[in-house]
């Protein structure tokens, strides 16, 4: 009998998809299921069912997988942050190369053996630089506490994170492991002055309300804390003395600033920065390179392993100059370059290097950069990647590159970016990916004009799905 919406299945589950869902299959039709690992058995309820797929959610786990540990948070099992708490370290780094290879070979068309194994790093915890929580009027109610039949506060000053898929209710963290402290004392913190001064959270349902979100960066070779408040509105009696409170509690942070957000909106678009304590930034380096980073600067999220990504990449280069035709590389071009970190990590190894930045404040933060660390040999113009090929100053700005790198967004790179990379195809080029499916779908277009010589997988997220992955393009001599 067909499977329906609503009821209820036994399942093992056999592997593991993109996005860390387990997979099941029930009379050949696959079930995704979240936060089920490859050799759990559990009952499901059917919640979603199409055609080729559906999807379930455990009721129960009826015999537990051995990859399957105890996990650090309390909150793990319903908080979006930390999806692999449950999966024991091994089994989630061997799950995401077999996600790689899988989406290569699926996707691109290419021969899985060029993925190496994942590059694991030493810190399984406490690893993000970045952390940013949101404070709203609206809890959320875990399955358990509604079946509970006890009276529960679902209204007041909530922090931590939006719920998975909900924009109006906050899972309310008593705990996060996932930024080393004082981080999360710091978030608890602010919750407890604005509880305790009657300051209101912002709701996005009602439209009012003042606090709106708390990010926190930190500066992981520089033990430098930067502390972010954004606000609905600009009153400085609510914030002054939370000011002081904080500054006063944590001496550790090193720059404190007030964002003024008053779009009623997710965007932080309009906004007014007022630095209210230390110089408004924080300062990160990578090997001898140091970098500026203020609230709103892209920098990779996990420091240590940041570097290890781009050790690889400036390796992929080196070992590449055969390919280049002599020792030197004369241009280096830096696609979706942010704060100049790739180009000026490795500028040693090329005469010249061009980054390309749609954002402008990055690319003044490049420029910046490359003043302070006193690289001379880079340049950084503003705008859209794909944008920058149709342009008649292209050679003028560019040259003709004979080494490539990008790291475009999580959705890869622009179609017709793919198709002038093609046709005009440098000798090397570097392809650094978030995303394994956006990577292998801009492969298999490229793998025409390119031989795909290998793909580096590098976990920089422990604990989450996510993969972050380097991969070395030689142009075909034919």
């Amino acid at each position: 009998m067909p499977l329906k919406k609503g009821q209820l299945v036994d399942v093992h589950i056999e592997d593991v998809a993109f996005k860390g869902k387990g997979v099941a299959k029930v009379d050949d039709l696959v079930i995704f299921v979240p936060r089920a690992i490859p050799g759990d058995v559990c009952q499901i309820r059917i919640v979603k069912k199409k055609s080729s797929y559906a999807e379930g959610k455990i009721l129960s786990l009826l015999s537990p997988s051995k990859d399957r540990i105890e996990v650090t948070c309390s909150h793990a099992h319903e908080c979006g942050g930390c999806t692999w708490q449950h999966v024991q370290m091994d089994a989630q780094r061997n799950a995401k190369t077999k996600i790689v290879r899988d989406s290569i070979q699926r996707t691109a068309g290419l021969d899985p053996s060029i993925v190496q194994p994942i590059i694991g790093g030493d810190d399984h915890l406490g690893y993000r630089n970045k952390m940013e929580y949101s404070f709203g009027d609206r809890r959320w109610l875990s399955d358990e506490e509604i079946a509970s039949g006890k009276p529960l506060e679902s209204h007041g000053v909530f922090a931590g994170l939006h719920a998975p898929g909900r924009f109006d209710r906050i899972l309310n963290l008593q705990e996060c492991h996932l930024q080393s402290n004082p981080s999360w004392k710091i978030v608890d913190a602010v919750r407890s002055w604005c509880q305790s001064h009657d300051i209101p959270a912002w709701s996005p349902v009602k439209q009012r309300g003042w606090m709106k979100h708390c990010l926190i960066r930190k500066g992981e070779t520089t033990d430098q804390w930067l502390v972010n408040l954004v606000t609905a509105s600009e009153d400085t009696s609510m914030m002054e003395p939370l000011k002081e409170h904080l500054l006063t509690t944590f001496p550790d942070i090193t720059t404190f600033i007030w964002t003024i957000n008053d779009s009623t909106g997710p965007t932080k678009l309009h906004h007014k920065e007022i630095v209210l304590h230390g110089p408004g930034y924080i300062e990160e380096n990578l090997g001898d390179v140091c970098f500026r980073i203020r609230p709103m600067t892209f920098f990779q999220t996990n420091s240590r392993q940041a570097r290890v990504l781009y050790d690889v990449a400036k390796a992929y280069v080196e070992q590449s100059r055969s390919q280049l035709g002599d020792e030197s590389i004369n241009t280096l071009l830096d696609l979706y370059c942010g704060i100049g970190s790739i180009s000026q990590y490795m500028h040693h190894l090329a005469k010249k290097c061009v980054g390309i930045e749609l954002n402008e404040q990055s690319v003044q933060e490049a420029i910046e950069n490359a003043k302070r660390n006193q690289i001379s040999n880079v340049s950084y113009v503003t705008g859209d990647a794909l944008e920058w090929t149709k342009r008649d100053d292209w050679q003028a700005t560019v040259g003709t590159p004979n080494v490539i790198i990008t790291d475009p967004p999580r959705a890869g790179m622009h179609p017709d970016l793919v198709t002038f990379l093609k046709e005009r195809p440098s000798p090397v080029m570097v392809y650094i990916s978030c995303d394994p499916m956006t990577l292998a779908r801009d492969l298999s277009q490229l793998k025409e004009t390119y031989e795909i010589r290998s793909i580096q997988p590098v976990d920089m997220f422990p604990q989450t799905y996510h993969i972050e992955n380097v991969c070395l393009l030689h142009r075909k001599t034919s």
